[in-house]
């Protein structure tokens, strides 16, 4: 057989990239969404010595970025330089590499984001009397003049992506880039708690974090109240190798639905970290229950020699030379704090003390002598359990429920005092013999039922045992979500308002999300700065804890989008009802309702399990019981 001949590729040539396409290939590493353009420009600003930045965003930072500070200031030449590639201040050779102290060097930032949008830089250093304006449209210098502004610089970003279509359409909503803005600006905030940081959102204030000297106070600001409680200083751990964890963690009673309060820092550098994550969370061990979060602010100091910053362009990801001694470091802190426990000594001691009881007097409650105290008899409970029931248990009908409005709840969820299976249909042989797959349920025979708590059926090859209690709890628990689903939406109004103070990052999350609550029954309106009211809410969850369930949704919508946080509380409470709202514990059933109660299995889907995952049934092949019998 003759080899296929492949047709030879010809050599390509090599060319050098013109400075805009590699000024553009570069942007796609470093200027992923508009919350890294603000990061990379206020990280230049910081590094330029500014005390105040001001960052105002339109339309999410796409249309437009607008950074103002009052660092040092940049000469023309300087100004020129810094808008071609590779050209920096902060470093010069390549030891420098290796003890990196600022915050930017890579000299990548300021081309790349002047490639894919319309840049205008004003600066001016201090002590000179005019400063300098440039022009950058899609990677060309357009405009170089003399400009009268304030010592500083002022940076203006427009129309980000507009000449990469493709980059811009992978852009999330404007209030989704909104809060990555915002997120970024609060971990500079963090890291910098002596820098006055202003954040305008379409045209309105949503944060602003005046300088402060002690740390707590900057948590404050950001975090509010609620998590400032809860926080205490990080134990006193001996250097490790050099390095050094210090900051604050919450106590083991608090806790959130996400990571969003971890906050880690590394020589003044926000990372993430997964061995700082597993040393945090290890450390926190049962104290945090599993899927829930710690809020903790902490700075790593080690010694540049030790850590790899130049491992990604964005700059959140370092490489550490000894991971060993960071985890040490790290979990130290917390794991020691947590085994001293100094909250605990802020508790005032309870002081219990005995009343004198004057014995002339008649006494008014119940004494001991006046009331006979029957051992509880294991016996006597076996016994118990061996008599027939006469009365059946009463189906109980939920309050929320007393005025049905469908007729899918008259099977199953009667009147008070009737049997919990009311006048069950009965299954005609006709039904039997045209019974498909998707009627499995409906086609067994019943042979009787055991022990008044499991139904014993019997199909073409095997045996069939079913928790009554189990697949009752399923079919109302479906039954209710259907009604609930419809049209039965009641809503409770709270007889007292209930505040709800939030942290910037929340509070631009819930504004974005208030349809969705709405819609799911909540009345939440905003009460001014990052405060809002809780007026209403839906019926089915009018006991619930309403504000850890609505910071967990939003918690959920932060970090994925959506949430469903308040549908499973919603099931949570249906499961409840259904529980005990239908057969529990050993009940008499006639072969009529337990007929029914298989027909109506085959009408719901998940069948299989409750609402609690518990099994509703157990098969047992014949082939099975045969081989048990040595008949095979």
């Amino acid at each position: 057989m003759k080899a296929s001949s492949r047709e030879q590729p010809q050599p390509q040539t090599v060319c050098v990239l013109s400075p805009e396409l590699a000024n553009q290939i570069a942007a796609g590493e470093v200027v992923e969404r508009p919350a890294s353009v603000v990061k990379e420009l206020v990280e230049n600003s910081l590094d330029a010595g500014a005390q105040r930045l001001e960052v105002e965003i339109v339309d999410g930072g796409q249309k437009r970025i607008r950074v103002v500070d009052d660092g040092c200031g940049m000469r023309k030449d300087d100004l020129l330089r810094a808008l071609e590639r590779h050209a920096t201040s902060k470093i010069s050779q390549v030891e420098d590499l290796f003890r990196i102290g600022t915050l930017g060097f890579r000299g990548e930032a300021v081309p790349s984001i002047g490639s894919v949008s319309r840049l205008e830089i004003k600066t001016k250093p201090h002590g000179e009397v005019s400063g300098t304006r440039v022009l950058v449209v899609g990677g060309l210098l357009k405009e170089i003049e003399e400009a009268g502004i304030a010592a500083g610089t002022e940076i203006m970003v427009e129309d980000l992506f507009f000449n990469t279509p493709a980059r811009l359409k992978f852009l999330k909503t404007s209030g989704t880039e909104s809060r990555h803005i915002t997120e970024t600006l609060i971990r500079v905030g963090f890291s910098r708690p002596d820098v006055r940081i202003l954040l305008k959102k379409d045209g309105k204030v949503v944060l602003d974090l005046p300088p402060v000297e002690d740390l707590r106070d900057r948590i404050l600001s950001v975090m509010g109240r609620d998590v400032y409680d809860d926080l205490v200083e990080t134990a006193e751990f001996p250097p490790v190798n050099g390095i050094v964890a210090r900051g604050y963690m919450s106590k083991p009673g608090h806790n959130q639905r996400s990571a969003g309060n971890m906050y880690t820092f590394v020589n003044g550098r926000f990372v993430s970290d997964s061995t700082v994550r597993a040393a945090i969370r290890q450390a926190y061990g049962t104290f945090v229950e599993k899927g829930r979060w710690p809020s903790v602010v902490l700075y790593l100091d080690v010694p540049f020699e030790l850590v790899d910053v130049n491992v990604h362009p964005a700059k959140t990801e370092v490489r550490f030379h000894d991971t060993n001694s960071v985890f040490r470091a790290v979990y130290h802190a917390i794991a020691d704090q947590l085994a001293a426990a100094p909250w605990l000594e802020e508790r005032p001691a309870k002081v219990y003390s005995l009343r004198k009881v004057d014995r002339d007097k008649t006494p008014e409650l119940v004494s001991p002598e006046m009331a006979s105290f029957e051992p509880l008899n294991a016996r006597h409970r076996f016994e118990s359990a061996l008599k027939p029931n006469v009365h059946r248990n009463p189906g109980v009908l939920s309050p929320f429920f007393e005025r049905p409005k469908s007729p899918d709840l008259q099977q199953g969820f009667g009147v008070r005092g009737a049997s919990p299976l009311s006048e069950p249909p009965r299954v005609s042989h006709e039904t039997m013999d045209a019974v498909g797959a998707q009627n499995y349920f409906s086609s067994l025979r019943v042979v009787g039922q055991f022990k008044r708590m499991y139904i014993v059926c019997e199909d073409a090859t095997g045996m069939v045992i079913i928790d009554q209690h189990a697949a009752h709890e399923r079919i109302g628990f479906e039954r209710l979500k259907a009604v609930f689903r419809d049209d039965l939406k009641d809503v409770q109004p709270l007889l007292f308002p209930q505040r709800i103070e939030l942290d910037a990052l929340r509070s631009q999350t819930l504004e974005d999300q208030l349809e969705f609550f709405e819609q799911a029954g909540f009345e939440i309106e905003p009460f001014g700065g990052n405060s809002f009211v809780l007026k209403t809410v839906p019926a089915v969850l009018q006991k619930a804890k309403h504000e850890a369930m609505i910071r967990d949704a939003i918690d959920d919508f932060a970090d994925q989008g959506r949430s469903a946080r308040v549908e499973e509380a919603m099931e949570s409470v249906l499961s409840r009802m259904a529980c005990h709202s239908v057969v529990r514990g050993p009940t008499d059933l006639s072969i009529a309702e337990m007929e029914a109660l298989l027909v109506q299995m085959d009408e719901i889907d998940f069948k299989a399990n409750c609402p609690h995952g518990r099994p509703v049934y157990y098969r047992i092949p014949l082939m099975e019981l045969e081989a048990s019998f040595d008949r095979r």
